[in-house]
């Protein structure tokens, strides 16, 4: 029951954030992006996630699911407000390879290094594609990069 009333939440989610996408002003025309892009690709994204849970949560037999694991909830949370928080007094490549460790280890991993080390490849790919490809500029926050 639990899983329907989530995947149900999130089709709900992304209904709203598609919704307010499509009321955001498209921008002027010499944009190769408008400011809808991004919000309509996560809403989208968002949503083909939600159909597959709610289909799933639905087809599956009511006794056969797994109670929730309340505790990682809750860390889990507690990770992304810490991430909120630290995000731009420590910088987006170094909160995000922080979360991304934390996640890693909330979730079972028990290799830390790696998950440093994979977190931070991912945090510099983001940081690089939004940062220099894209214009938009990331919270630099203690250590600036020089690339």
């Amino acid at each position: 029951m639990t899983q329907r009333i989530v995947s149900a939440g999130f089709l709900l989610a992304a209904v709203v954030v598609l919704a307010q996408a499509f009321a955001i002003p498209l921008g002027d025309g010499y944009q190769a992006v408008g400011p809808r892009a991004f919000p309509l690709l996560v809403g989208g994204g968002l949503a083909v996630v939600a159909v597959i849970g709610v289909v799933q949560a639905f087809r599956a037999p009511e006794d056969s699911s797994e109670e929730t694991h309340w505790p990682s909830v809750l860390m889990l949370v507690g990770a992304l407000a810490g991430y909120a928080l630290l995000l731009v007094p420590a910088g987006y490549w170094q909160a995000t390879t922080v979360f991304f460790a934390v996640v890693a280890r909330v979730l079972g991993s028990r290799r830390l290094v790696r998950d440093v080390l994979v977190g931070l490849v991912l945090a510099l790919a983001t940081h690089f594609l939004f940062d220099r490809l894209l214009g938009i500029a990331l919270p630099p926050g203690l250590i600036r990069l020089a690339i």
